[in-house]
């Protein structure tokens, strides 16, 4: 009898990730929403029935994806299984921060694996063909601006964006890592309400004001600042690192000083709207970044947290 359930919950919960997959497909507007959606599916039943039933679940979804939305619906459908059996698996052991963990890998393992089928198998390279359609317009628009007689003006601007864009394609590791986050969170964000719906005793995840990152994050930090100091050449291995790793430790200790702003702000019972306009800031005003960087610093080298609540 149980068997039986579960056979008959699978089949209508593969139904339904077919028909989220047709419309993430045929339904581009829409669609952007529902790809989201689209591991809730299976994250229900790996945590109804476990981690195997999951895995065996997500792969009879998949030919049933390719029927009704063909290879242009397949790529979702492989990455919303992978995402949904790894955030499945940590909800039914009621750990939300390593659901969401575990999605955001899925998210990143999943595209590395189409990064290189599409470079060995298609023979297509994202990065380089991305990189020189921006070039392209780059080189209309000098074209253009010496027709106008803006050349000279627009010439060093131009120079300086060539730079950037230079440097810019060898963030793709860390742009990666960065879409998997974001993409997990939303994945998580959309589930949470069905999920507390079916299982209310589903613990929630510390708020962000608790956040605290180890002080590792800072050594790390420092060691890969230093080695930017060494003036490394372009397509090194170790510029490669230095540069990725250096824009994630930074994002990931102003989001520290970010969440310290918002922990002083609870404790002494301002507005809600003060850590808003702090997020909010930091948008419109790169260089506010710079501060919220130095707090995060702080924050985990000093704990000063301690000194805030004693106060």
């Amino acid at each position: 009898m149980k068997n039986t359930r579960a056979l008959i919950e699978g089949a209508i919960l593969i139904s339904i990730f077919a028909i989220i997959s047709l419309l993430v497909v045929y339904l581009p507007l829409l669609g952007a929403i529902l790809l989201f959606a689209l591991p809730l599916p299976i994250i229900l039943y790996t945590i109804r029935h476990g981690l195997k039933p999951g895995v065996w679940m997500g792969l009879a979804s998949l030919p049933v994806s390719f029927i009704v939305s063909s290879f242009a619906g397949l790529t979702g459908a492989f990455t919303a299984v992978c995402t949904g059996i790894a955030m499945g698996y940590y909800f039914k052991k009621k750990q939300p921060v390593y659901a969401v963990a575990s999605g955001a890998l899925a998210y990143v393992l999943c595209g590395v694996v189409f990064f290189v089928v599409s470079i060995v198998f298609l023979n297509m390279n994202v990065v380089d063909n991305t990189m020189s359609q921006l070039r392209e317009s780059l080189s209309m628009a000098d074209a253009m601006s010496k027709q106008l007689g803006y050349g000279d003006q627009f010439g060093k601007q131009m120079k300086l964006m060539e730079n950037q864009l230079s440097t810019l394609q060898y963030l793709f590791p860390a742009a990666l890592v960065l879409i998997g986050v974001v993409f997990a969170f939303i994945s998580y964000a959309m589930a949470r309400p069905l999920l507390r719906r079916f299982y209310p005793d589903l613990p929630k995840m510390k708020p962000f004001r608790e956040l605290k990152l180890p002080q590792s994050v800072v050594i790390l930090y420092f060691i890969v600042t230093i080695l930017g100091f060494l003036h490394l050449e372009k397509g090194h291995m170790l510029y490669s690192v230095s540069l990725n790793g250096g824009f994630i430790l930074s994002l990931l200790i102003c989001i520290q000083g970010l969440a310290f702003i918002f922990f002083y702000c609870h404790e002494m019972e301002m507005p809600k709207a003060v850590p808003v306009l702090a997020i909010v800031l930091g948008v419109l005003f790169p260089f506010i970044l710079s501060v919220y960087l130095l707090l995060g610093i702080i924050d985990i080298g000093f704990n000063i947290r301690n000194k805030v609540t004693r106060n």
